[in-house]
């Protein structure tokens, strides 16, 4: 067999690099070379010429750093070198990644091209391996070695998992798309209608410069006088605010998908920004699941994924799945894509000790407010009794939505106030547990527990104010964990 040639990235990474380097650069290149073109100060041209030299060594810096990095696939594992003077070398076992993210941005799309990229359970600038510009036969071509790769070896297989391997491989299995009322729904409980504001005032701005708008406003005050004209210019801005909505919600969900096959979860999402995630049931570490108070009232919930490892980009939400699915569905999705996973409705809530802990609690935010607003402005001794009223109310609310359960090997917790969040992980996914008693929970027989997962950053997910029967049975639920594990 023919040993993999190195391979570096495709030529067009070069002028998407340029095209990054003016982007960022716009203000000073403006600045010094329009604004202040042929200026005679001397420290003018001085800044002129530095930052030439600075664009002049970026230019060469990307198209060496293009160069000489290579990467290439041997027995399981990726290698990759950069670097001209300096050398780096650097080697990533592909059964040690944990997330594929492929997107495709209008750039790419132009010139038929895709970024990928695999993300490790590692920490830092390590933790992910970016191929920002190659081809979409190179990209299967790398998914394939992936997906290869990605059976661990095991010590004891029953005849159960050899005659499910034996099976054909299964279809992917599409759960959810959005149809065009779940997009009418998503552009209003998103308020992506308001984004249209800072738009306009953008304009106006910008119109100011070459038009004097000022000596136009008794002219439109004249116009606005009139109450079926201004009945006219506010149908004609709450029509154009919604047509934004629902257009920018279309352009970021209309092409949601969700699916699945035997062994991976898949997310697609974007049409002009197309990404692409996929993460292997497995690695699933926790799923949770949150309402805003928005959600809440119109019976919407967020499904949300957590992994070992990152997800790339954090404005993409990849591992999060649709964010305005309705909250029966949302349950179901959760036990359709991970059969493995069952979410229970009913669980128990906190006791009336908790209740009485949470009133008695002091609040040390009320209480610096409180002093300096007396010290600097006692006439508004009111804004102390708002915040107390809020405080106290959040503090109701969030006891009212707090609720656990144990499960066999599940344990859910759900908390909040405004917004509700409700997180669902395996006994087995569980790295580390902590039990908690202040003074004060001591004093009414309570405690505080939390579970730690790994995700990036290390996830925690705390409950307080539980009764220490229940600490103990969770403590004693942890450590059966025990009688999973199998020694060679």
């Amino acid at each position: 067999m023919m040993e993999e040639r190195a391979k570096r990235l495709h030529p067009f990474k070069i002028p998407f690099e340029f095209w990054k380097l003016l982007k960022g650069n716009v203000f000073f290149i403006i600045m010094l070379y329009v604004l202040n073109f042929g200026s005679e100060k001397m420290y003018m041209k001085l800044l002129q010429i530095g930052f030439l030299v600075y664009l002049v060594w970026k230019v060469i810096s990307v198209i060496l750093r293009w160069y000489t990095y290579k990467y290439q696939i041997k027995e399981g594992t990726l290698y990759i070198t950069s670097g001209l003077v300096s050398k780096s070398y650097r080697t990533v076992p592909l059964h040690k990644v944990q997330n594929v993210q492929q997107r495709t941005t209008l750039f790419h799309k132009i010139f038929r091209l895709t970024s990928l990229t695999f993300e490790t359970g590692m920490t830092g600038d390590q933790g992910s391996v970016p191929f920002e510009m190659i081809s979409r036969k190179e990209a299967e071509r790398l998914e394939g070695k992936y997906a290869s790769k990605q059976e661990l070896p095991v010590i004891d297989i029953s005849e159960e998992r050899i005659a499910e391997d034996m099976e054909p491989a299964i279809e992917k299995t599409i759960h959810f798309t959005p149809s065009k009322h779940d997009v009418l729904i998503a552009s209003f409980t998103s308020l992506s209608f308001l984004a249209l504001i800072p738009i306009l005032a953008t304009l106006y701005n910008t119109l100011d410069d070459f038009i004097d708008l000022e000596n136009t406003e008794g002219f439109l005050a004249k116009l606005l006088d009139t109450w079926w004209i201004i009945t006219i210019v506010i149908a004609g801005l709450i029509c154009v605010a919604v047509a934004f909505g629902i257009v920018s919600t279309f352009v970021k969900y209309g092409k949601y998908e969700i699916s699945s096959d035997h062994e991976r979860i898949y997310i697609n999402k974007g049409v002009l920004d197309e990404s692409v995630f996929s993460i292997r049931k497995e690695k699933v570490q926790a799923v949770e699941i949150t309402q805003s108070i928005i959600k809440r009232v119109l019976g919407l919930a967020e499904v949300k994924l957590i992994s070992a490892g990152s997800t790339g980009d954090e404005e993409l939400e990849t591992n999060t799945l649709y964010p305005f699915l309705s909250i029966e569905r949302a349950y179901g999705i959760v036990e359709e894509i991970l059969p493995a996973y069952k979410v229970e409705r009913s669980m128990r809530s906190l006791s009336k000790q908790a209740f009485k802990i949470r009133m008695l609690r002091p609040s040390f935010f009320w209480i610096l407010t409180t002093l300096a607003i007396y010290y600097f402005k006692p006439s508004l001794w009111y804004i102390s009794l708002i915040l107390l009223v809020l405080i106290y109310t959040l503090r109701i609310m969030d006891y009212k939505n707090s609720r656990y359960l144990l499960n066999d090997e599940f344990i859910q917790f759900k908390s909040g106030s405004l917004e509700t969040s409700l997180f669902i992980t395996k006994r087995s996914k569980v790295i580390q547990i902590e039990v908690e008693r202040s003074k004060l929970q001591k004093f009414f027989g309570l405690a505080t527990i939390e579970t730690i997962n790994r995700s990036k950053p290390v996830h925690h997910t705390k409950l307080q104010d539980v009764s220490v029967e229940y600490a103990d049975e969770f403590y004693t639920w942890y450590m059966d964990r025990t009688k999973n594990i199998q020694f060679e």
